[in-house]
This record gives C-alpha cells, structure tokens and sequence, in this order.
C-alpha cells in the first residue's frame, strides 16, 4: 500500500500537489494527465529517483526517506516506457534479472528464483520466448518479458511508465488486461500512466488525473467520470 498525505510533487518547482491517496492492493491506477504536467515525474518520486518537493509518503506502512536502496527494490519495482535491445541476452535469462535484490553477491539464481521465473513467463504466456534474445523479439513480447521481470521481484507494488506507448491496438488491450489479471491474482498495487483514454475507460481502472487547472491530483473510481469530463480536467 501506498500513503500520500499533502504532497508536493515537482522539480524545481511544484507541478501539482496531493492532498490524499491512498493505493491498495488488488487494485489497477491509471495516472492521465497532458504533457508536460508532472506524470513521470510523480512516478519517478514513487520509485526513489526524486524527491517530493512537500511532504513524505509511506510504502507498505514505512516512510520512503526511511528505506534504502535494497529495502525500496523489494517493496516497488518499475518499468520503463522503452525497453532496451540488449545483444545475445535471452528472455528468460532478462527476466531473471528481476530476482537481483535477492540473490547472493555475485547474483546467482537459485531454484526457488527460477521457479518464480517459470511460473512468471507461463502466467504472460510468453513461456515460448524463453530462449529467444530479447533484439529477436517483438516490441510488444519486449514489454511482456519486461512486466514478467517486475512480477518475479516480487513486490506488492508495481509502476510502469505508458508500458503501451510503443504496441498496436491488439497489444494495448493485451497488455491491459494482464496488468488487470496481475492485480487481481496477484493481489498488488499496479499503477501506470497512458494517454489511450478509450482503453482505460474500457478496462475500468481507478483513474489518478493531474488536474491542470488547480494543479492537483483528482482520484475517481471506475465508472464515475465520463470521457468528455476527463479530458476538461486533465487536458
């Protein structure tokens, strides 16, 4: 679980402010918001790489002032928007990669650790790439093996940045209802930003909009704002 209380997000200055959020487990956020206004920026402050300008928030009852690098790798993982082509590294070898805060000082994957890697490409179907290198791959299966990497580091909560930003049509929805899928079985916090405003609408996710005339954060469940509304407040 995430606590937010009177926070104020930004760089050099404050972008926009949360009065209060609170993001539970077994539950799918999307953050929308335009250009410009602050969504990695959030994002980027709830995985550690900035600060908030105001305030502080917890992480599963914790302060995130109070966690370390190692303590925070094991509570929230992120997924960049892009995945990089890395040269003769296999599927599943990569998603492997997600077990790091866990294994030995020369980060060696023990049976346990490939077990949660097996079941993790068997539950994103991708169990057919495993030996593939990942310059060999789709942009699509990329993102796949990327969200099955976040799963197998096996924290409670999960931020991905327009993990659809670079997929077809098909592949946004797929992608979607795995992160829906994921949440739910999984029971973990999925939060993630898109500005494919008909998806989200469809797959009836919490909504986290930027509003860009009070400069806050506005929470709305699924089903309670219509698309027009959404985007006189977050565009």
């Amino acid at each position: 679980m995430i606590l937010l209380n009177n926070v104020e997000i930004g760089y050099d200055k404050m972008l926009f402010e949360i009065d209060c959020l609170t993001l539970i487990k077994g539950k799918v956020y999307t953050l929308i918001g335009a250009n410009g206004k602050g969504k990695t920026t959030f994002l980027k402050t709830l995985v550690g790489e900035l600060a908030p300008l105001k305030g502080v928030f917890s992480i599963d009852a914790l302060k995130s002032v109070d966690l370390t690098r190692g303590e925070r790798s094991k509570r929230i993982t992120f997924v960049p928007s892009k995945q990089v082509d890395v040269d003769f590294l296999r599927v599943k070898d990569f998603v492997a990669l997600g077990r790091t805060p866990y294994t030995n000082l020369i980060g060696m994957c023990n049976s346990s650790d490939y077990l949660k890697v097996v079941s993790s490409l068997e539950l994103l179907k991708i169990s057919h790439l495993k030996d593939c290198f990942l310059n060999q791959i789709s942009d699509g299966e990329k993102q796949l093996a990327a969200i099955s990497k976040a799963i197998v580091q096996d924290t409670d909560v999960i931020i991905l940045d327009e993990p659809t930003a670079f997929l077809d049509y098909s592949n946004r929805i797929n992608v979607f209802e795995l992160l829906k899928e994921i949440a739910i079985k999984l029971n973990k916090v999925i939060l993630f930003s898109s500005h494919d405003i008909d998806s989200i609408l469809e797959l009836k996710t919490e909504l986290l909009l930027l509003n860009q005339h009070s400069k806050k954060m506005e929470f709305y469940s699924a089903n309670t704002i219509s698309k027009t509304d959404l985007i006189k407040i977050a565009f």
